[in-house]
């Protein structure tokens, strides 16, 4: 029997299948959290030159309230940049004579230079944040953006490593592995001593989180039925946005850092335990010629979902030949993905698609700071538009497919952030911030799907790996594109609108993958979207499949007119 024949009969959607789609969005909140965390994490606040630090107004009973402002207003300048959100300078000072006595009627009004005595910061709102407690301001204050490039650049080796091992190793091994090192990073950044080692162990984390995730999400997508693939796809999606409610509202009665970090980094820990009862991917043990292995474990999985097998599900037949596939096949990499054009030309397409959305994503998540709302209900509005993003995505994709979807929501989303760069802060701004965010949030669920469908089982998770790690290198640009702002204010919005518009006319290229069933072997993957049709339809209706063929007493009549004979055996056939 067939994978694709054996699901049905498991259940499509059985108690099993539950346990491990609930698992994975559990997981997903967790991950959301992880990753923009650092938001509040670093959050900015004013913050301004320590003058006079052992000055405490005591000769001046009028001002021993507001002895800071006094101080502020007579040692420090005004802003170096005329549009800047606060009264005073941020990094720079008058300089202050020798012996001088203070008198808040004083207006020293001399040399700018930079603080002598370090900084003091504004603790209204965030009582610590990795910002004031490492001093990152001034000269060091990229540092703290650098931090979060760091993270997706543990995305980046995490995507590669993972995909390669979730296809060698198997996915169930490799997500246990990718846990243990997001649990180790995430809970050890909350005892960070500096800078290099919070940026360390969030390289840990990233590494860890997206390896386990990468591993589950193939797992769960194999072992679900096919009519289920877009729900449970999208609705990880949702409990990825549910992870902005979580983390604003606990970010909202916790403003330290380090207990902040703890907090949501403790659930991690609980991740790890259900782990071990997963089963392996059918689809990986057959595609690895372990026949036996697989067999046990459907059962298995039939026992936990009360359905009831015939007593031979593969033939010796079978076995011998999956064990000859498997021994005189070469174990996949990412060359097979390069090695014939179709194959390589959809996997640029997907992987610069792929890059563009995590580099818009996740540059409208982390300047939620700047649409001039406040911090906490910004970002839980950012979470909140991503919901109804993936409903819509989820209805969508099987009405419209996933080719039209990730095109004209790409291009939307695009024109929207360019139209951002017109509109003064206020609430227009917020509004069209977020139907370009709506249209990302979408169009990146949409796109875990459609990589999953395009790429044949052997090298799947590599794809997937492979067109994530082209993500995290977004992700890695993104903090840096958003300093650019400091430059040229608008140039981030140019280069996020801009690049989504390009992708969005890249991604009508690739075929359509709505209702077709996943390519098994390299042969079906190449075949797949390869011709266009002569007779309209889809781009997949280009390759003959043996359903298509139907057999009568005067011959086989081919039901669809549009196509075009690949496979010398099928030639033959026919």
């Amino acid at each position: 029997m067939k994978v694709d024949e054996i699901i049905p009969l498991l259940g499509n959607f059985g108690r099993y299948q539950f346990f491990v789609v609930t698992y994975i969005n559990i997981l997903s909140i967790i991950g959301c959290m992880t990753t923009l965390s650092n938001v509040f994490f670093a959050a900015e606040s004013d913050h301004w030159c320590q003058v006079l630090p052992d000055e405490n107004c005591t000769s001046w009973v009028e001002f021993q309230d507001n002895c800071t402002d006094a101080k502020k207003a007579v040692c420090l300048p005004p802003p170096e940049r005329e549009n800047s959100n606060y009264q005073y300078s941020s990094c720079e000072q008058w300089v202050i004579p020798d012996g001088y006595q203070f008198n808040p009627y004083d207006n020293l009004n001399g040399s700018r230079i930079e603080c002598q005595n370090g900084w003091e910061y504004d603790t209204s709102q965030y009582k610590t944040t990795t910002i004031t407690e490492f001093d990152l301001v001034c000269d060091d204050g990229g540092w703290a953006s650098l931090a979060q490039s760091v993270y997706f650049v543990g995305f980046l080796v995490g995507s590669f490593t993972f995909g390669t091992l979730s296809d060698c190793m198997g996915r169930k091994k490799s997500a246990i592995i990718g846990l243990m090192f997001w649990a180790v990073g995430f809970v050890v950044t909350t005892f960070s001593v500096n800078i290099y080692m919070y940026a360390a162990f969030r390289f840990i984390a990233a590494f860890g989180n997206i390896g386990a995730y990468i591993s589950l999400f193939v797992l769960v997508l194999e072992i679900v039925g096919k009519s289920y693939r877009t729900a449970v796809s999208m609705l990880a999606g949702i409990f990825f946005a549910i992870g902005y409610f979580v983390l604003a509202t606990t970010a909202m009665y916790i403003r330290e850092w380090r207990t902040l970090s703890l907090v949501v980094s403790l659930p991690v820990l609980i991740l790890l335990f259900p782990a071990p009862f997963f089963q392996e991917s059918i689809s990986w043990l057959v595609s690895k010629g372990k026949i036996e292995e697989a067999e046990e474990t459907i059962r298995r999985i039939a026992k936990f979902n009360k359905k009831t097998l015939p007593d031979v599900l593969f033939t010796k037949e079978d076995i011998q030949e999956q064990a000859e596939s498997s021994e005189s096949s070469v174990p996949p990499s990412v060359i097979d993905l390069y090695k014939t054009p179709n194959m390589a030309v959809k996997t640029i397409n997907m992987q610069y698609n792929w890059l563009v959305n995590s580099l818009v994503y996740y540059g409208l998540s982390q300047s939620t700071g700047d649409l001039g709302v406040d911090d906490y209900w910004a970002f839980f509005v950012s979470g909140a538009v991503e919901i109804p993003a993936l409903i819509y995505a989820t209805f969508a994709v099987e009405k419209f497919g996933r080719k039209w979807n990730t095109a004209i929501l790409e291009l939307i989303g695009g024109v929207a952030c360019l139209a951002t760069i017109f509109i003064p802060i206020g609430i227009w701004r917020t509004v069209v911030s977020m139907i370009g965010k709506f249209c990302i949030s979408a169009t990146f669920s949409i796109i875990y799907l459609y990589t999953t469908e395009l790429f044949p089982t052997p090298v799947r998770a590599v794809g997937l790996g492979l067109c994530s790690v082209a993500a995290r290198v977004g992700g890695i640009l993104s903090p840096i594109i958003l300093l650019l702002g400091d430059v040229f204010e608008a140039l981030p919005l140019i280069l996020f609108g801009s690049s989504a518009v390009v992708a969005g006319l890249l991604a009508l290229f690739l075929p359509e993958t709505m209702g077709q069933k996943l390519p098994q072997t390299l042969k079906e993957g190449e075949d797949f979207g390869k011709c266009k049709c002569m007779g309209g339809g889809t781009d997949n209706e280009s390759i003959v499949d043996l359903e298509e063929i139907d057999a009568s007493k005067d011959g086989l009549a081919l039901t669809n007119p549009a196509f075009e004979v690949t496979d010398e055996k099928m030639s033959e056939q026919v």
